[in-house]
């Protein structure tokens, strides 16, 4: 994936995330040594079939997409829905982690997992068929965010934006984020508790978008001054999608601040039609990967779901159901016409070419750390 300039700008995309919600402490000093000592007493293969422990956001654990595979594979698979990154990480900070076979992490998360808490596993991509160059785009085959000195940690499977959702009915497209600063709208609007996708934001809105994570702390106070404007237009600080759904369902919110797409799924089964805007300060881009983690103790069955996400027919259905865009640009002719032209393939290039969002550095001498953001981040919500 493309970097920014700069040796601390291009280790923040590797920098370590603590949440989308709330900063885990005391990481920084865990001991790798339970984390060791339980993945040198997996199994060097399990058993194929059987039961899949999978932590997965909710809506892309691929239950309906995957539903054939599993019959015909004799596979069951128990889900745990992640509400924020850190529900997966919590799992991994006592010593005897729960044997968790595969989970998602947002890019930005990929030096926190693999190289300070050690819990993934490295992927077998010869156990992963639909891992090719054939039928991945570039982004997305062999990157520095998922390979790394020699091994594969990550399968990204899903990619999208996070950007302006709003009732179509009762509100024309915004142009920019400043349009929900309207009066008209002051009580009607949600902001998301995730920090991935409202930091870069903050830091847009206050004309910091292009430093960001490398703000110093009076950018980064700068940042949530203008931020504030928002959280005070705001009715409320959404925890999760399902309490934006009931929002928006409801009436009580008519538009959302950088929020998941995929959340238009269910309000369109409610017969409220939800539309997302791009504004001109840009959406966030992400993207999300599978990991085994070192608890996983059915290895064959997490590489054969892993394989099974890339097969075009299921890359196509997942993200049509979610409303976001597929790894595999095979999948890319598999997708309806409204799907398909919700973005252009073939600027796929341009669209990664900034890179993707990185994480505020753990440590600096000239710019705000994590935990400065965290603080930040606390003394706005607070502010509701």
């Amino acid at each position: 994936m493309t970097r920014k300039a700069g040796d601390e700008a291009s280790s923040s995309l590797f920098t370590s995330a603590i949440s989308r919600r709330a900063a885990l402490t005391g990481m920084a000093g865990l001991g790798a040594g339970a984390f060791l000592l339980r993945l040198s007493s997996l199994p060097a293969q399990a058993a194929a079939g059987g039961e899949l422990q999978v932590m997965a956001w909710e809506g892309y654990d691929l239950t309906s997409e995957l539903a054939d595979w599993r019959k015909t594979n004799g596979v069951t698979v128990e889900t745990t829905s992640i509400a924020n990154q850190d529900d997966v990480q919590a799992k991994f900070v006592a010593g005897n982690p729960p044997p968790i076979d595969l989970a998602e992490y947002n890019q930005a998360y990929a030096d926190l997992y693999i190289r300070e808490m050690k819990i993934v596993t490295p992927i077998d991509v010869s156990k992963v068929p639909n891992y090719t160059s054939d039928n991945l785009f570039s982004q997305f085959y062999d990157q520095p965010t998922w390979f790394a000195d020699g091994q594969h940690w990550g399968s990204p499977y899903i990619w999208g934006f996070n950007t302006i959702l709003f009732n179509a009915d009762k509100l024309a497209k915004p142009a920019s984020y400043a349009d929900l600063l309207d009066p008209s709208l002051k009580g009607k609007i949600a902001i998301m508790d995730d920090t991935v996708s409202s930091w870069p934001v903050a830091a847009r809105v206050a004309g910091l978008g292009e430093k960001y994570p490398l703000l110093t702390k009076d950018e980064l106070g700068k940042a949530f001054a203008e931020f504030s404007k928002y959280r005070d237009q705001a009715r409320v600080i959404a925890l999760n999608q399902g309490e934006l759904v009931n929002l928006m369902v409801s009436g009580e919110v008519v538009a959302a601040l950088c929020a998941d797409p995929s959340i238009i799924t269910q309000t369109d089964q409610q017969n409220m039609k939800i539309e997302m805007a791009m504004p001109k300060e840009g959406p966030v881009l992400w993207v999300d990967a599978w990991f085994i983690p070192i608890s996983a103790d059915n290895i064959e069955a997490a590489h054969a779901f892993i394989n099974q996400s890339l097969d075009p027919a299921v890359q196509a259905k997942v993200a049509m159901a979610v409303v976001q865009a597929p790894v595999s640009k095979k999948a890319v002719a598999l997708l309806d016409e409204k799907s398909r032209s919700r973005i252009d393939y073939n600027a796929i290039d341009s669209i990664f070419a900034a890179g993707l969002p990185g994480i505020p550095p753990r440590a600096s001498d000239t710019h705000a750390t994590y935990d400065d953001w965290i603080a930040a981040w606390q003394e706005f919500k607070a502010g509701m």
